[in-house]
C-alpha cells in the first residue's frame, strides 16, 4: 500500500525570515527571490530527505503561502522526484481531494500562530480583516483548520515559530514540535542550522507515528468568525458573486450575520470553508 505524507508549508514561519527581511515573504519581491524561496525550500528539503528514509512513496506539498501563486514560493527543481505539488490549492478541499484515503500522515512547515497567538507575523488567514475563527467552540488558525479538512489524520510534525508549535501543540499534544525562530526570544538562525534539526525532529515523528493523534470532531461542524479591531460585517455589502456567497452563507449553511460575528453550521468541513469564504466577502473597514 502506497504511503502518502502530507506536507503543508507556508513562509512566515521559515526558518531565517524575521522582521529584519520581512520583504523576504512578500510574493515576487527582490527579497523574495533570492532568500525566502531558499529558505522554505530549504526547510521543506529536510523534511524530505527524512520521509524518503523513511520510505515514504509519496509527497504530497501543498505550497499555501499568498494562495500558492502560478509561480510556487518553493524551488520544485530542488525536491526530491516523488514530490506532488497541490495545483491551485486555494479552493477549499483541493488538498483532501488530492490525497487518497488517509495520509500516512501530515506535517505543517513554516508555520506561524494564528491572530493574538503571539511569535512572528501571527494572524488567522488573514488578519486584518479576520480575527478569531471558532469550531465546535475551539479557537482555530490555519493549523486548526487544514486539521480539520484531514479530520483525524495523524499530525506528525510541525515546523515553524515556536509559538505555531505550542498552537499544535495544544490541538494535537504528542506532535513532534521543531521551532526554528522566536521573535519573543529574538532568535532567528540561519536556515543551514536548522536544517538539521528538522531533519531529526521529522525522522523522530515517523518513528513515533502510532503515538500521534489528529483531530477529532463530530458533525455538525458550528463555526463562528470575528473581525479584527476596525473592521466589521455588513451584511447589505455590494461585490461580485453576492448572490452566491449568499446562497451558500445563508442556504446552505444555516449561516447569521451580525456587524460583530458571523455564524454557521454545516455537515462537512469543505462545506464550513466554503462558507468562511462567503463570510469573509462582507468583511469591511469601519469607517
Amino acid at each position: 500500500m502506497r504511503r502518502q505524507l502530507y506536507v503543508l508549508c507556508d513562509l512566515e514561519g521559515a526558518s531565517e525570515i524575521s522582521p529584519d527581511n520581512r520583504q523576504a515573504m512578500v510574493h515576487g519581491s527582490d527579497l523574495w527571490h533570492r532568500d525566502g524561496r531558499r529558505f522554505i525550500t530549504s526547510d521543506v528539503s529536510a523534511v524530505c530527505e527524512a520521509a524518503n528514509e523513511f520510505g515514504i512513496d509519496e509527497i504530497v506539498l501543498n505550497d499555501s503561502h499568498d494562495y500558492g501563486k502560478r509561480e510556487p514560493n518553493v524551488l520544485l527543481a530542488e525536491l526530491p522526484s516523488n514530490v506532488r505539488l497541490v495545483r491551485r490549492p486555494h479552493l477549499p478541499g483541493k488538498a483532501r481531494r488530492v490525497v487518497r484515503g488517509e495520509p500516512f500522515g501530515i506535517v505543517i512547515v513554516g508555520q506561524h500562530a494564528m491572530c493574538g497567538g503571539g511569535g512572528f507575523a501571527p494572524h488567522t488567514i488573514q488578519s486584518p480583516p479576520i480575527g478569531r475563527v471558532m469550531l465546535n467552540d475551539i479557537p482555530v488558525g490555519e493549523i486548526g483548520l487544514e486539521l480539520a479538512l484531514f479530520m483525524r489524520a495523524k499530525l506528525l510534525a510541525i515546523v515553524g515559530e515556536e509559538a505555531a508549535v505550542r498552537e499544535a501543540r495544544g490541538l494535537c499534544p504528542n506532535v513532534v514540535g521543531v521551532p526554528v525562530k522566536c521573535l519573543e526570544k529574538g532568535w532567528f538562525p540561519p536556515a543551514d542550522e536548522t536544517y538539521t534539526s528538522i531533519r531529526n525532529g521529522m525522522r523522530d515523528a515517523l518513528r513515533r507515528r502510532d503515538e500521534m493523534s489528529g483531530l477529532d470532531l463530530e458533525p455538525p461542524f458550528r463555526f463562528t468568525l470575528e473581525p479584527t479591531d476596525g473592521f466589521s460585517f455588513d451584511p447589505s455589502k455590494r461585490f461580485v458573486a453576492r448572490w452566491l456567497a449568499r446562497l451558500i452563507l445563508f442556504g446552505r449553511s444555516d449561516g447569521r450575520l451580525s456587524e460583530s460575528e458571523a455564524s454557521w453550521e454545516t455537515k462537512t468541513i469543505v462545506g464550513g470553508l466554503y462558507a468562511l469564504e462567503s463570510a469573509r466577502m462582507f468583511l469591511t473597514r469601519r469607517s
